[in-house]
């Protein structure tokens, strides 16, 4: 291994001085007040330096590869980047530490995203047979009819698939058992290593699959960066992948009822910085859907919604990689039909014009992926979808069937998540409304 072990940095290292913890300092009685607090300053000033100066090192991440390498589930992570494992203990109360947990592999001390997240992220956007609900969804027919619509956009579905199981456009705001059976089974056996076997007396029985032939989730791990050098001199000028960000909470907790009026106290925290590129691997088995179809599932569900900690507020959403050699992003598994152009606003009218990527509007909008807008009118069959960047306003158009949780003439605000530039000259993204 060419780097230090930086999971050990953090949760080891990091709290000893000569010897003993930082809680267990010796000396720590004859520091008082402000001296006090510039002596643990100081000292947690020089670990977070170490920390944060590591340089990435593509041989000790791809330690945790464990399946052949795929490009179609490679993504990039976008502003503000991404947290996990923010529950683990790490605060000891003393000035200057990172205050929240993070996940580090326990061999490599690599920053990695573990096999159980994703397994627990994927199936929280599923209904969750007695496990309670999700909070990106507010019942359970919109999930339903979320996955009914990306089911049906997967690749080389057989003839007959989508009718046979009512997966159609023209299902989705009513209640049918045959899509309601099939997504509970396709969730049972995806997560639970189960599926349904019917009896000679015709009672349904849920058999266990073997365990050779389950689908498994390993840990995700980074690819590489591609972050700008942050002239600082922990980092040395190099492209690093970690950083430190702040969350400034309104928490009084002498008096909680004064919160409102308490002057936010910034908490540090550790992530993984924008613009690194995650490897997601799973060894998926042929089933209700074909491997390369559970494959496409898991990579729209996870642009669409995103993994780790503070999703909520921006936090471990992902964009597609950069552009290859050939010029084009990878395949999406919709055949490849894939363009670099870009959506462009032209006066806040409805977006149809296609432009150069060099456009600045269109290059921050698929920079950042993810942005939050209102829903502001209809227009036949389409809804208008508006957001801002930066000072200009963009409005974009979605059929009304599309948004998940869209109820007609009701002004609600909503989700937007651009996963490619343009698919068949038309933006290629989905729609959320939101609480």
């Amino acid at each position: 291994m060419n780097t230090p072990n930086i999971g050990w940095q953090y949760y080891k290292d990091y709290h000893q001085i000569d010897g003993d913890q930082v809680s267990l300092f010796r000396n720590a009685p004859n520091q008082k007040g402000d001296r006090r607090d510039d002596y643990f300053k100081r000292h947690y000033e020089e670990k977070n330096a170490a920390i944060l100066g590591t340089l990435f090192d593509s041989t000790t991440s791809t330690r945790l590869q464990i399946v052949s390498p795929d490009e179609k589930l490679r993504f990039k992570t976008t502003y503000p980047g991404l947290t996990l494992g923010t529950g683990y203990t790490h605060e000891t109360g003393e000035l200057g530490e990172f205050k929240l947990g993070f996940f580090f592999d326990h061999t490599s001390g690599y920053p990695c995203i573990p096999g159980s997240t994703v397994k627990g992220c994927l199936r929280s956007m599923f209904p969750q047979k007695g496990q309670g609900d999700s909070d990106e969804f507010s019942n359970e027919s919109e999930k339903y009819n979320y996955l009914a619509s990306v089911i049906r956009e997967l690749s080389n579905l057989k003839e007959g698939f989508i009718a046979e199981n009512e997966l159609g456009e023209e299902y989705d705001q009513r209640e049918h058992p045959k899509r309601k059976s099939f997504i509970d089974r396709l969730e049972m056996e995806i997560f639970d290593g189960k599926k349904p076997i019917e009896k000679k007396d015709g009672i349904i029985e849920n058999q266990p699959i073997c365990i050779y032939e389950r689908d498994i989730f390993f840990d995700a791990y980074l690819v590489s960066t591609q972050h700008p050098a942050i002239y600082h001199s922990s980092y040395k000028n190099q492209k690093p992948f970690i950083g430190d960000d702040y969350i400034t909470p309104h928490v009084n907790r002498k008096k909680p009822e004064m919160s409102p009026f308490t002057n936010p106290i910034p908490l540090m925290f550790l992530k993984i910085l924008p613009e690194v590129t995650i490897q997601f691997q799973f060894d998926v088995k042929k089933g209700l859907l074909t491997k390369e179809q559970k494959e496409e599932l898991f990579r729209r569900m996870l642009l669409d919604f995103g993994i780790g900690a503070k999703t909520n507020v921006g936090y471990g959403q992902f964009a597609l990689p950069e552009i290859n050699k050939n010029g084009q992003h990878p395949k999406s598994g919709k055949s490849g039909e894939t363009s670099t152009r870009d959506i462009h606003n032209t006066n806040s009218n409805i977006t149809d014009a296609i432009t150069k990527s060099s456009d600045p509007v269109a290059k921050k909008i698929l920079a950042q992926s993810v942005w939050y807008g209102l829903i502001i009118g209809e227009k036949g069959d389409n809804v208008l979808l508006s957001f801002d960047v930066d000072d200009e306003k963009v409005v974009i158009k979605k059929k009304k069937n599309r948004i998940t949780g869209y109820v007609a003439n009701e002004s609600q605000k909503v989700r937007i998540v651009f996963k490619t530039a343009f698919v068949n000259d038309s933006p290629d993204f989905s729609a959320i409304a939101v609480p």
